[in-house]
């Protein structure tokens, strides 16, 4: 009981991130869950906790979707994901522990070293953020750093960005849902354990989104970077 009271505490604090910079289930929850449960049953888990929170979190954006933004990422996740898969199915977990240390601290320096352009950014630079968040949601669930990365050096609002990431989110979420299911990576204690959460990720998404509508985009901007720099040194110290 005491391990469903720790998952559910961790829910509530990821859909509250979520809710209001529309990412951080993923990184904020997966190296939380690490401490008491094993990496490769907290991935699956994570993943589709962030199912609920993007379907949740779109219902509020939809009227900012704009699939320009977002249709080059998500073409080139697509062969990002099996790639991935595979390495979730075979590296042993503390090699994953370690990829998902290094890729919240790598995307903690950067977001805190760069700023937005004043234009937008080539589509190039969208296919290559768009293969590698592919590869790190199928390999750790994680398709978020490189989305976060390429959105926050964009010269769009607070609206424009969240509703790209959570579009982005959602499609990739659903495609890697399908690999695992296909792979034998959801087993009958995830989806026990998914239960248990979903009333803990909802209240959070609700109170995230509640603190999203009353700030402003630089404000917004410096919680997103504040945010990943606490995980990084979360990830160094364990």
């Amino acid at each position: 009981m005491d391990l469903i009271i720790y998952l559910c505490c961790i829910a509530f604090l990821g859909g509250l991130v979520q809710g209001l910079t529309g990412f951080g289930v993923v990184l904020v929850a997966l190296p939380l869950m690490g401490f008491f449960i094993d990496i490769k049953m907290a991935i699956p888990l994570i993943l589709l906790l962030g199912l609920v929170i993007n379907f949740t979190l779109i219902s509020q954006l939809i009227k900012h979707i704009d699939y320009k933004k977002w249709i080059f990422l998500f073409l080139f996740s697509l062969p990002g994901i099996p790639i991935g898969i595979c390495v979730l199915k075979y590296v042993d977990s503390k090699s994953l522990e370690l990829l998902i240390g290094c890729v919240v601290i790598f995307t903690s320096l950067f977001s805190m070293l760069n700023k937005s352009s004043s234009k937008e950014l080539n589509k190039a630079w969208a296919c290559l953020a768009g293969f590698f968040s592919g590869f790190l949601g199928g390999s750790i669930g994680a398709t978020g750093p490189p989305v976060i990365i390429y959105t926050s050096l964009q010269p769009w609002d607070k609206q424009q960005i969240k509703t790209t990431m959570v579009s982005f989110f959602i499609l990739t979420g659903v495609g890697i849902l399908i690999f695992y299911l296909f792979n034998g990576l959801i087993t009958k204690q995830i989806l026990v354990s998914f239960g248990y959460c979903i009333m803990p990720l909802i209240s959070g998404v609700g109170c995230g989104i509640f603190i999203f509508n009353r700030i402003n985009d630089t404000l917004y901007r410096r919680i997103i970077n504040m945010l990943l720099v606490i995980l990084g040194i979360m990830l160094l110290i364990k």
